[in-house]
């Protein structure tokens, strides 16, 4: 097999595009009888492997056989007779061999492994130094021994694992060399640790960087065995610095782990490492919260009611959206613009509804202010997508199947492709995750899966798709979703779908019509219907976001409480907290610490702040309180000070406090809120947690 047919194995792996003869021959610059007589002798080793062959539609079009995505971790690359390398290749190999090794090696060494001779090793060697350098490393040369690379061992873990992350036939190769037999073995044991650790924390980690953080890990646990101890080198990773931030519960846990299954010891600054990488992925969701989070879901709060008054459609209740945007915004302010990939058929989906990519135009002050950059045209489309998917919900309630996606592509691939299917199909989609999550599909209880890979052992109905889509796909998901739509609505009748709101939605109209409203039996029935559907039970035992009422009851609120400065004022807010359980004590100094450090964050509108801090930092359970002032303090937040309202909130997560933070922040900051106006006039904290009841009541109901 020659090196061509090797790559366009790799390119009919990882293209979510179709591909023919034409399309080949002119990416490899050769004729189409060539790719032809290329794709017989692939035939033969796909045949000799199990492997249906690869066939032809019409206009040459390629058609891969089912078991096609097997064929690259098949091919014969063991030794280096069966793929023959060019001199670039050669180069890049030798730079990572020697970058990798334990010592020294001769030319006549590396020609062996290579299966060259010692001449054409020699002829590639200024070639090879030069790549090594080029990183950073010194090449040291010594007659009697060798060649041996010298420089510190994190700029040689970030040389090896760019190498590693290379979708190139040499990247086998490398990993077949005898010297990276242990990355092979350990690859399994590391990727149960990531995937169940992912699962454990709530992050979704698509399949390219699980693949990447797996290789790190690898790469990392070798290292240490061959005594390559991380030297101090100040938590940076690709210029993304972990120092500041530290290590996170997840991070700690993963290298924990992986040191435990793997009977090697790795140390803190491995930890530091791996944070760094961790940041530069971008992970989502999950228990990592930080202290700008509150920051940005108060400005996707803002900037949701203000595409809500620009479009005239109210998107203020949908809390997917804010959830959604917030994370995309997150993830928008702490990379470059070139992060999110220009996908031509993503903006066809926005330009089809030129409107709402005006109004996120016309809004985007507030997003370039905090950002102090301009948005670019690439991040302006996906802002609008998440507008466009939100108006997309409104439009698909009822009955609906709940549909899950398997998506081996990046996010914005991913996130194309969801809302795709979100526009041409009445469905619930649930979640959308890399292959390698598919054995915890169930816990989703979807009623059919769609997926961009082949699935084994799929415990739940699926279908297998090609991106991009068109009218055989979308023929073949019409037809499986009639297939199940007869057990959808059986399962969705056996349901009882009645919950509290929906209830009181009912009958509050009739209280109100015959005067009950005034006298306060319709707050009397509200405490009955809730307590009878379990609602006001303890956070603790709640499945779903709390609303705020639930979470400020008379007992996590005082009122006239005197402060001397602001640090007595977080003090005294948090004591509640502390009494009751919610926290550990050394929550209350990473609240304080957080504002000496990092300045009046926790102020997030005029006389009203929010401390806050991430759970690793002491949350025992989620919660909040709130402490009215007798006389307001400065927190050196020139727009909103002083300060008369003290919230403080344990957060376990970034999602379960949503909709309780999301109600709050609309009720402090909407223009006319009656609110703040109202709780000033609060005698007692059962008057104070009425006025909150009553407040988000007739806000949700809007």
């Amino acid at each position: 097999m020659n090196q061509r047919t090797v790559h366009i194995v790799q390119k009919l792996s990882h293209t979510s595009d179709r591909c023919s003869l034409s399309s080949l021959a002119d990416a490899f610059g050769v004729s189409e009888r060539t790719i032809r007589n290329d794709i017989k002798s692939l035939n033969k080793f796909l045949s000799q492997e199990g492997i249906g062959n690869i066939t032809f539609g019409s206009k040459g079009v390629i058609v891969l056989p089912a078991g096609f995505s097997r064929a690259e971790e098949l091919l014969p690359v063991e030794d280096t007779f069966a793929y023959k390398m060019s001199s670039e290749e050669r180069k890049q190999l030798g730079a990572a061999l020697l970058v990798g090794a334990k010592g020294y090696y001769t030319l006549g060494e590396i020609a062996e492994k290579f299966s060259v001779s010692r001449a054409t090793i020699l002829n590639d060697l200024d070639g090879i130094k030069e790549r090594i350098q080029e990183a950073g490393l010194e090449v040291e040369s010594k007659p009697s021994r060798g060649i041996r690379v010298k420089g510190a061992e994190s700029v040689k873990r970030s040389y090896l694992l760019d190498f590693a992350s290379k979708k190139a036939p040499i990247v086998d190769q490398w990993l077949a060399l005898s010297d990276n037999a242990e990355i092979r073995l350990d690859t399994v044991t590391v990727k149960k640790v990531l995937n169940e650790q992912c699962h454990a924390f709530g992050i979704t980690m698509m399949d390219a960087p699980f693949q990447l953080a797996t290789k790190h890990l690898c790469i990392c646990v070798t290292r240490n065995r061959n005594g390559f101890r991380l030297e101090n080198f100040g938590g940076s990773y690709h210029g993304i610095d972990a120092s500041g931030g530290g290590v996170s519960d997840f991070e700690n846990k993963v290298i924990d782990l992986v040191e435990q299954y793997c009977s090697v010891e790795m140390g803190e600054n491995e930890k530091l490492f791996f944070a760094a990488l961790s940041q530069s992925l971008r992970l989502q969701g999950g228990a990592q919260f930080s202290m700008y989070d509150m920051q940005i879901q108060k400005l996707s709060r803002v900037f949701i009611r203000d595409m809500s008054n620009a479009v005239g459609i109210d998107m203020n209740g949908d809390y997917d959206l804010f959830e959604y945007l917030s994370n995309h915004l997150e993830s928008m302010f702490t990379t470059g613009p070139s992060h999110f990939p220009d996908v031509p058929a993503l903006a066809e989906v926005v330009n089809d509804q030129p409107e709402i990519l005006e109004a996120v135009k016309e809004n985007l002050e507030p997003l370039e202010r905090f950002a102090g950059r301009q948005i670019s045209s690439v991040e302006i489309t996906y802002i609008a997508l998440h507008i466009c998917a939100a108006l997309e919900r409104r439009k698909n309630r009822g009955v609906r199947p709940r549909v899950i996606v398997v998506c081996d592509g990046g996010i914005g691939t991913s996130q194309l492709l969801a809302e795709e299917l979100r526009g041409h199909f009445e469905i619930k989609l649930v979640k959308v995750m890399p292959a390698h999550d598919v054995p915890y599909i169930d816990s989703y209880r979807a009623d059919l899966v769609i997926s961009t890979v082949p699935l084994n052992n799929c415990p739940v109905d699926h279908i297998v798709i090609k991106l991009p889509l068109r009218d055989r796909e979308y023929r073949l998901i019409h037809e499986k979703l009639a297939s199940i739509e007869s057990s959808v609505r059986m399962s969705a009748s056996s349901v009882d779908e009645l919950s509290s709101q929906g209830l009181l939605e009912k009958i509050e109209p009739v209280i109100e019509k015959y005067g009950g409203a005034e006298s306060g039996l319709l707050n009397e029935i509200r405490i009955e219907v809730r307590r009878y559907f379990r609602e006001a039970q303890h956070v603790e035992d709640q499945l779903v976001s709390p609303y705020l009422h639930q979470l400020l009851p008379a007992s996590h609120i005082e009122l006239n409480v005197y402060c001397s400065d602001w640090r007595d004022a977080i003090r005294k807010s948090a004591q509640l907290l502390l009494d009751m359980g919610y926290i550990e004590s050394r929550y209350v100094n990473a609240l304080i610490g957080g504002v000496e450090k990092y300045g009046p964050y926790i102020v997030l509108a005029p006389g009203f702040a929010i401390p806050h801090s991430a759970p690793e930092n002491g949350t025992v359970k989620m919660g909040m309180s709130l402490i009215r002032l007798s006389k307001p303090v400065c927190f050196g937040s020139e727009e909103n000070d002083p300060i008369e309202f003290i919230c403080t909130l344990s957060a376990v997560d970034r999602k379960m406090h949503l909709k309780a933070f999301a109600n709050l922040l609309d009720m402090i900051t909407a223009q006319g809120s009656p609110f703040l106006r109202e709780l000033r006039g609060a005698n007692t904290p059962a008057e104070a947690a009425a006025i909150i009841e009553r407040n988000e009541y007739m806000l949700i109901r809007q």
